[in-house]
């Protein structure tokens, strides 16, 4: 048996991204895409999925705990922190309406950042690690 309620989960998260102004302005759109980005994407963009954890078992309850990772990739580290921030906003001590369940948290634990040069461009890439924890 999968994870309960990753379907909805990750429409949470995407809805809670998308739904931010601040962020699809500064993206140009909503630019938000779950595990990859299509080929020939525009910069910037923002991709997020699942990293792992799963069904806890405390109790009755069908509750889960993922940790999921959120970064944008972006032409500049100015622009990639920019973003970072305002996806920070958008989850950090907040609560995505997951469908059928309660979020119990919603927290950033740690930062990722990387660049890498592709077809003789840098791409920044700035995110971090959200933790998860949703119950029926």
């Amino acid at each position: 048996e999968g994870v309960g309620g990753m379907k909805e989960l990750r429409d949470a998260i995407y809805s809670q991204l998308a739904n931010g102004t601040a962020l699809t302005a500064a993206l140009g759109g909503t630019a938000i895409y779950h595990l990859h980005a299509p080929d020939g994407a525009a910069l910037p963009y923002v991709v997020f999925g699942w990293q792992g954890g799963g069904n806890v078992n405390i109790d009755p309850n069908e509750t889960s705990e993922t940790v999921q990772f959120v970064r944008v990739y972006a032409a500049t580290d100015a622009q990639a922190g920019t973003i970072d921030g305002l996806i920070k906003d958008r989850l950090h001590k907040q609560s995505p309406a997951v469908t059928g369940y309660s979020v119990v948290y919603c927290w950033r634990e740690g930062d990722y950042e990387t660049v890498e040069t592709t077809a003789g461009s840098d791409i920044y890439t700035q995110g971090g690690f959200y933790r998860i924890r949703i119950t029926k």
